[in-house]
């Protein structure tokens, strides 16, 4: 009798996240198996697929496996999250890239009691609003514009925007409430939340991407026999995480075509702009890490320069 596990996540079916990766990616594995694991995923509308629960399931062993943004649970996973750092990536291909660099000499004891089966980066934030497209710094002043919580918020604080944070799920009811001017979020957000009749007006330049985890339990894995272990790692690690920027790609797809549907307009920033925004922004990123390695967070400040140097090596790649 095959050996049953669990994999939660937070996505509706029709996402390219379920779709694309989760359920085919269940499937790989059980063929890998040779019929000794069977999968059940259970996605965002089932009772295991709330955003805020993924890392609680998986680690208390509610669930074997979880996907989740890094920012989940707030404070968790500090060096991780700081590829959500302003202007720290310019793409899901160079955020993936930095993470999986940084994993083993750096991230890997933030997972203590998991197995990491991947990390990788979303196609990242841009800027939607309601009344302008923003091309130059100078607009964004007063503009309530929604943001992840964390670093994002004081970066456009410091750019003056007044930040409003907030969760993917309550974007549409303050945008339609019209307690936000505009949002800072990803194509992929505009679409699933229906925002792209209220915010019309797309810039469209990453300002940041977001990390996620797809980990399991540590038990689970200790639990597996070698067979079972070896059809895991095959399915998972760098193979798995260099498929994200093309998966992503496709995911924001929908959403950039809403952008440049008729009625909407999109611009980008240029780059002297773009420099402009990371200068203005650059205390909130010092003070960030700042903050993290007075919290007990030691390595914050080795890890932050790790992930300069690699991107050095590696420049910003936007995608578009």
């Amino acid at each position: 009798m095959p050996r049953r596990l669990d994999i939660s996540h937070y996505m509706p079916e029709d996402h390219g996240s379920h779709a694309d990766f989760i359920a085919p990616w269940a499937k790989a594995v059980e063929g890998a198996s040779a019929g000794a694991l069977a999968l059940t995923v259970h996605s965002g509308p089932s009772r295991l697929g709330k955003l805020e629960n993924q890392y609680a399931q998986v680690a208390s062993g509610a669930v074997d496996i979880a996907h989740s943004p890094g920012g989940l649970p707030e404070g968790r996973f500090p060096l991780t999250t700081l590829m959500n750092l302003p202007f720290m990536a310019g793409s899901s291909a160079q955020g993936t890239q930095l993470l999986n660099a940084l994993l083993e000499p750096h991230l890997a004891p933030e997972y203590d009691g998991l197995k990491v089966l991947a990390l990788h980066a979303d196609s990242g934030g841009v800027l939607h609003t309601r009344d302008a497209l923003v091309t130059r710094l100078e607009q964004l002043r007063g503009l309530r514009l929604r943001c992840p919580a964390g670093p994002m918020e004081a970066a456009l604080r410091l750019l003056g925007a007044e930040p409003v944070p907030l969760t993917p799920p309550n974007i549409r009811a303050a945008a339609e409430e019209g307690r936000i001017d505009g949002a800072v979020m990803a194509w992929d957000v505009l679409a699933y939340t229906g925002t792209d009749a209220i915010f019309r007006h797309h810039t469209d330049t990453k300002l940041y991407v977001s990390p996620l985890y797809f980990v399991m339990n540590g038990a689970s894995w200790g639990g597996l026999g070698p067979q079972e272990q070896d059809a895991l790692e095959r399915c998972s690690g760098p193979a798995l995480a260099s498929q994200f920027p093309l998966w992503w790609r496709d995911w924001e797809a929908p959403g950039r075509a809403l952008g440049l549907a008729e009625g909407q307009v999109m611009g980008t920033l240029a780059p002297a702009e773009l420099e402009r925004w990371r200068q203005t922004a650059a205390p909130a990123v010092e003070a960030h890490v700042d903050a993290l390695v007075a919290a007990g967070h030691a390595g914050a400040r080795t890890t932050y320069e790790a992930a300069l140097a690699l991107r050095a090596r590696h420049p910003d790649q936007q995608e578009t």
